[in-house]
């Protein structure tokens, strides 16, 4: 101001010359210091993700000038016309002077606004005089003739129209076919992270809470469900009714839900006693007639839901939790509080008809999901760059849970062979991003919650529990961050967290840890960070992660000490007492975030170990997992890998059998094009390490058996077959014949009709195999039996066929979301897999038209169809279609697919010789 002022004198002689020629160079000078903060800032912003963490340049927020306290929101769905209307009275508090409200709208249209400032006394209103909606940003503003004044309390009508769609997002549509053959429609949503403002006009940010009346007018025959409890069912006319529910707790736009349709339920309620002495009601719903396959999910949500409020000392805060089994859903669930929604697949289990292994996903789901009506729900982050506080969290805890409820499962040691390795596997890709971003995927759910497990087994469960309690107490109907929870787990175990974890969140990547031996009594660690390309620049390996060494001796007494040991700079040297050369391990029971890269004749000394049963089974695992990604970076060769899992032929353990299948499965894929005596070596090999078991376990499965065991069966089986085991396959076509001409349903147990359907068409089997699987598909009475069957079409292995398959994943025989388990089996197959890429090429319309707002389930599709080749000439191939496409929805998965072909091409050239070599040495080439 004194600059502008004294620059209208500017150009006289007097002294206020010489004032003006000091305040320029005053000013300048400050602008020049201040330019190069700016510039600076800039800098570290673009440099470091640390910095960019506080960044909010990339989100796309409302203005602040009035916040939304309360919405009074009532819909009418059309089942016919698959529109729906709707009015809305959203309290406001207004924090600037203001004529216009903005807030988020997506394929609706607002077609009348009134605004009333509610700190009048007399009761006025104003129409808007102009409603502008921006497609682009997904918004509308909206303007009205008088300004209302900070502090005032306001009140927004809106009246607005909307679209029931099919693409699974928002407020939508659900079709399926009823006991009579009829098709049916229900209307369902799905908000996370951004549809709310596809269903009502809103303030569609985390941050942003409210609570939540909502009213539903639908057909009196169906039935209505929301978050919140029914407290009134009005009848109208038409044939109507007008259900309302009761006041939402405060909550996130993302988490509100409301269902109409023709459901059924069954019931149970908690017993209340660590609830604060109310029981809660809970059902699971699902359309008439398939109720009562939602007695599993039922009782777990019983169980877990009692346990949940006792670990958390906070008591599930509504008065019912609703499932309900939507028959067209593009996740696996979403955790909308008090009404929590399922893929059919994920929630309705027939005892006597479905594969065990869909128990134990829905039991881990159910738990899942119910974990975040405390961690996400209760306590939300505050955008979605902390999304991993809700995913990372609730799958830890979700496994917790069933841990609980069902302790024969081991299902700790099966997350180290599942979620723990797909969360390694991409985050080893340089295309890979750290945990705090804003990303649904195996780095926010597996990596995030091996993260949570390294610090629980760190600081010890209870006092990581405790800390938890605190962080969900002291922001309870709020939002939180990252540091937030380091703050109270600091708190609780008087330790830095924040200090030593962020870079665990913050930082891409994480470390494999070469162990040497320079001494008889010293080790040497070194860290770096892990990538599947082994090649790491120098920038590349500039971080020093927190790293828990966890040094297992056996029964040495030094073994406590040495387990407690912690890397936190480049490198370590560590003396081992005497005698401790005869045995030790890093990463005990594999609860630290990291590889381990023994030299070869470590490893092999530890492969003897685990073939006398010196190593507990996490670590058995453990080692084969790290050898197997060691072998693929060139950290390692191949041949020591194959040699380390040939001492594994007396294994007896399923969750160790699962990761050198998987292992081994990866190796046999990536060769699926070399010269057929090595493939048939490769199989010739895997052939060899199950043939014990096949004969051991058999093919039938007795009641009440161990789960785990029958989980080996299945498993052994499958894999038995794939190796051309002449006897497995002779025994599969017996069954199938039996199965399918016969009508014996007990001849294949719904166990292995997967595998079986697998090995049939892989071994001769020819139309007429391919329709009866076709049959199966299209009589299954249960969704995890038509999943079974989809998959196993995809194994087809005459070109017709293969075509068929393709052309059936796209019919209005398979539902969009099921895409994904048709391309399964037609990626894995060796024969079709090159027929999906150049299917999806032909089909690009088709497939961008049907899931353009399907986004994970269009990354699906690029990954499936793309990543388990392995040439350079693939790269070029994918590279050039999609030259000419804009790719900014799926750029992710579709740079982790090429990423992935460029590891495997690389690790066939430079270990096939390698492999040859080894398969000949061990007589397995001819």
């Amino acid at each position: 101001d004194l600059y502008n002022k004294l620059a209208t004198s500017k150009g006289s002689s007097s002294p206020v010359t010489h004032t003006i020629q000091k305040e320029e160079t005053r000013f300048r000078t400050r602008f020049i210091i201040f330019s190069i903060v700016v510039a600076v800032i800039a800098y570290f912003l673009s440099r470091y993700p640390f910095f960019k963490m506080a960044d909010t340049g990339k989100r796309q927020v409302l203005p602040t000038n009035v916040r939304p306290t309360h919405y009074d929101l009532t819909l009418t769905p059309d089942l016919k016309s698959f529109t729906f209307e709707g009015t809305e009275t959203v309290n406001l508090d207004v924090n600037q002077n203001t004529k216009t409200i903005t807030l988020n709208v997506n394929d609706i249209q607002v077609k009348s606004a009134r605004l009333s400032n509610l700190s009048l006394k007399t009761n006025q209103s104003q129409n808007s005089i102009d409603i502008s909606h921006d497609t682009q940003k997904q918004t509308v503003t909206l303007t009205f003739p008088e300004e209302l004044p900070v502090g005032a309390k306001a009140s927004l009508h809106l009246e607005f129209t909307g679209i029931l769609n099919d693409k699974m997002v928002g407020f939508y549509r659900s079709s399926y076919q009823d006991e009579a053959g009829n098709t049916k429609y229900l209307a369902t949503t799905q908000f996370e992270a951004t549809d709310a403002r596809r269903a009502f006009p809103s303030w569609d940010e985390p941050a942003i809470k409210a609570t939540f009346d909502i009213t539903l007018i639908v057909p009196s025959e169906l039935t209505a469900l929301s978050n919140m409890n029914v407290i009134s069912e009005t009848p109208l006319e038409d044939g109507k009714k007008c259900v309302k529910f009761a006041k939402t707790p405060i909550m996130s736009t993302y988490l509100v839900a409301f269902i109409v349709g023709d459901l059924a339920y069954v019931e149970t309620s908690t017993t209340g006693i660590h609830n604060g002495g109310k029981p809660v009601l809970i059902r699971v719903y699902a359309t008439r007639g398939s109720e009562h396959l939602g007695q599993l999910a039922l009782n777990v949500a019983a169980d877990v839901l009692e346990y949940f409020a006792q670990v958390f000392d906070i008591p599930y805060p509504l008065p019912k939790c609703d499932m309900v089994a939507i028959p067209d859903f593009e996740a696996g669930a979403m955790e909308n509080w008090g009404l929590i929604t399922y893929r059919t697949a994920a929630i309705l289990f027939d005892p006597k008809a479905s594969d065990a292994k869909f128990k134990q996903r829905i039991a881990y789901t159910v738990s899942h999901e119910l974990a975040h009506q405390w961690f996400g729900n209760l306590v939300t982050m505050e955008w979605w760059d902390h999304l991993w506080l809700n995913e990372g969290f609730a799958t830890w805890v979700g496994y917790l849970a069933v841990d609980k409820i069902f302790p024969d499962w081991d299902i700790w040691t099966q997350f180290v062979t599942e979620g723990f390795q797909r969360g390694l596997q991409l985050d080893a890709l340089r295309s890979s991003h750290p945990i705090e971003v804003p990303i649904f995927d195996a780095i926010s759910y597996y990596k995030g919650a091996s993260v949570i497990r390294m610090l629980s087994n760190f600081i010890g469960e209870n006092v990581f529990l405790a800390g938890v309690r605190r962080y969900l107490k002291r922001h309870e109907y709020s939002n939180a961050s990252t540091d937030d929870l380091w703050k109270a787990l600091t708190e609780e175990s008087g330790m830095d967290v924040g200090q030593f974890m962020t870079v665990w969140t913050r930082v891409v990547g994480y470390p494999v840890l070469t162990v040497t031996e320079p001494s008889p009594d010293t080790l040497q660690i070194c860290q770096s960070r892990f990538l599947s390309t082994g090649k790491l620049s120098s920038n590349e390996d500039t971080t020093h992660w927190w790293v828990p060494l966890g040094i297992s001796l056996g029964s040495s007494s030094s073994n406590n000490e040495l387990k407690s040991k912690v890397l936190t700079t480049k490198e370590i040297d560590l003396k081992l007492p005497a005698g401790a050369f005869e045995f030790y391990k890093l990463n005990s029971y594999v609860t630290g975030v990291f590889r381990v890269n023994y030299t070869p004749d470590r490893l092999a000394k530890l492969g003897q170990a685990a073939k006398k049963g010196l190593l507990d089974t996490s670590d058995r695992v453990g080692l084969v997992a790290d050898a197997g990604a060691l072998a693929v970076s060139d950290y390692a060769k191949t041949s020591g890998f194959l040699s380390l899992i040939n001492e594994f032929d007396n294994e007896d353990k399923y969750i160790v059998w699962l990761e050198i299948n998987s292992r081994i499965t990866d190796l046999i894929s990536v060769w699926f094009e070399q010269p057929e005596p090595i493939y048939q070596g490769l199989l010739a090999f895997q052939r060899h390490l199950v043939s014990k078991l096949v004969s051991k376990l058999g093919w039938e499965y007795p009641e009440n058996e161990d789960y785990l065991i029958t989980m080996m069966r299945t498993l052994v089986i499958k894999v038995a077959g794939r190796a051309k085991n002449p006897e497995v396959i002779k025994e599969a076509f017996r069954r199938f014949e039996l199965f399918t001409k016969n009508n014996d349903k007990s001849a294949l147990h719904p166990n292995i009709r997967g595998a079986v359907y697998e090995i049939v068409l892989c071994n001769g089997g020819g139309v007429n195999e391919f329709d009866a699987i076709l049959k199966a598909y299209r009589e299954a009475n249960t969704s995890d039996q038509k999943v079974v069957a989809l998959t196993g079409i995809g194994f087809a292995q005459q070109d017709d066929l293969i075509r068929r398959a393709l052309e059936f994943s796209i019919s209005s025989e398979v539902k969009n979301q099921d895409i994904i388990y048709a391309f399964q089996g037609l990626q894995f197959n060796r024969k079709s897999r090159r027929a999906l890429w150049n299917f999806v090429k032909e089909k690009w319309e088709t497939f961008q038209d049907r899931y353009a707002k399907s986004l994970g389930l269009f990354g699906h599709i690029i990954k499936f169809s793309t990543d388990s080749f392995s040439s350079d000439a693939d790269i070029k191939d994918i590279e050039d279609f999609f030259s000419n496409k804009e790719t900014k929805d799926f750029l992710r998965p579709l740079q982790q697919s090429l990423e992935n072909i460029r590891v495997n091409a690389a690790w066939l050239a430079r270990d096939k010789k390698d492999v040859e070599d080894w398969l000949r040495a061990n007589g397995y080439l001819q």
